[in-house]
């Protein structure tokens, strides 16, 4: 073979191997629809078989921002409705949160009556939060603390609500409950703890360790901080500090199941790596804890095919309205259509393109 017919040998010998390396290339690009990634990608992890993806979720949610103390010694806050509000948005459409009641600007016998009638609506097995915002009070002579709630008269400490009266409701609520956590964004919340925040966990994600502390009662307490001032608006974001970096870690969750203790470790850094506050994490003492977790559980209201602003969350806030059957986590993920390849029916197609989860709010 001659030297001219060596190289044109070659070259079409190299034009038909670089054919067939595009063909298998366009075809392993076809049937991913996108780049082909080598090596080893992390994706969410599902939910594992837990009591709590069938439990109800119910939450108290209470913010105070209109004190009328005659004495003006409890200011008016600016951003304790606005957190509540937050709170309560988060939990209904990022955790499944189906019984959800928000009071706002209580007076001590409303939170009191709030905490009672709460109580009344638990189930056993249910998973219940309560999250309250607005002023409290220490007094340093008997080191007790206090909320203080909007119709409280200056330093007269018979219209606030004592921790031990809050311990007592929680332990109320707690006994009809299997998971109960208390977050108090306020001053001096860290005097309701009774012991201090339980150690770091060995691999709180994996599968069997979330059954068993799902399986065990608990009673968590998480605070905006301890015996210190808490502010009222960080850099004008609209929440307190302590609120801001609870959102933000709730909402930019990367877990399917995020423990109870490890949120609060993420807030607490979060905070005090930011403002001269510490957060904290605890049990509430003789309420039954056996070192459960409460489990916040990602609920994923994408649906194949329907834009996200397509996919509602009905809330309702009216207390004259009669209750509503609650929708559970399950109810939530049966919801996505099974195979998003069919094209629906035509009788179908507006239930397909506007979902509205019916969730109960009072």
């Amino acid at each position: 073979m001659t030297k001219n017919k060596l190289n044109v040998f070659l070259i079409c010998a190299n034009i038909l191997m670089g054919a067939l390396l595009l063909s298998f290339s366009v075809k392993g690009f076809s049937d991913s629809r996108g780049l082909k990634i080598v090596g080893d990608i992390q994706t969410p992890s599902a939910v594992p078989d837990l009591h709590s993806t069938k439990a109800t979720y119910r939450a108290l949610i209470i913010g105070n921002d209109h004190y009328r103390d005659p004495e003006q010694l409890w200011k008016p806050l600016k951003r304790a409705v606005s957190d509540a509000k937050a709170i309560e948005d988060l939990l209904v459409q990022h955790y499944g949160f189906t019984d959800v009641q928000r009071v706002e600007n209580a007076s001590r016998s409303e939170l009191l009556h709030a905490l009672r009638d709460f109580s009344k609506r638990i189930n056993e097995k249910d998973n219940v939060l309560i999250y309250y915002a607005g002023h409290g009070f220490l007094d340093q002579y008997n080191n007790k603390g206090y909320w203080v709630p909007v119709d409280a008269n200056g330093t007269d400490h018979t219209t606030f609500v004592r921790n031990s009266t809050i311990r007592d409701e929680l332990t109320d609520i707690s006994s009809r409950a299997l998971h109960t956590l208390l977050i108090s964004d306020s001053c001096f919340s860290g005097t309701l703890l009774k012991t201090a925040s339980r150690g770091l966990r060995v691999n709180s994600t994996a599968p069997d360790y979330l059954k068993a502390v799902d399986n065990k009662k608990s009673v968590q307490i998480l605070t905006a901080g301890g015996v210190e001032y808490v502010d009222d608006d960080y850099r004008a974001s609209g929440h307190s500090p302590f609120t801001y970096f609870l959102r933000s870690e709730l909402e930019n969750n990367p877990q399917s199941v995020l423990t109870a203790s490890d949120l609060s470790r993420r807030v607490q850094v979060a905070v005090s790596n930011n403002v001269e506050q510490e957060p904290q994490m605890g049990v509430l003492q003789g309420a039954g804890d056996e070192m459960g977790e409460f489990l916040f559980i990602k609920v994923n209201l994408d649906v194949q095919g329907i834009p996200k602003d397509r996919v509602k969350v009905n809330v309702q806030i009216n207390s004259d309205t009669p209750s509503t059957q609650a929708l559970t986590v399950n109810d939530v993920v049966e919801t996505t259509p099974a195979d998003t390849n069919t094209s629906p029916p035509a009788q179908d197609k507006q239930k397909k393109e506007d979902i509205i989860l019916p969730v109960q709010s009072f």
